[in-house]
């Protein structure tokens, strides 16, 4: 298997899960108490960070290849 493919099928399993983390996040809007929105906005903005980092390792990795 070429290294490329390789990198992109491990880049779409990532994605893949990172994304599916909101089909955890987004129902906790449906709570029966008032979320907390701030603490809502500090995990989502450290979700993003962290897809960033895993991006940017993936694009990276794929340079020195």
């Amino acid at each position: 298997m070429d290294e490329k493919k390789l990198i992109f099928i491990l880049a779409g399993i990532l994605l893949t899960g990172f994304f599916s983390l909101f089909i955890v996040i987004v129902p906790w809007m449906n709570w029966a108490r008032s979320p907390d929105w701030g603490a809502m906005a500090i995990d989502n903005l450290l979700m993003g960070l962290v897809g960033a980092a895993i991006i940017y390792g993936i694009y990276v990795g794929s340079k020195t290849m």
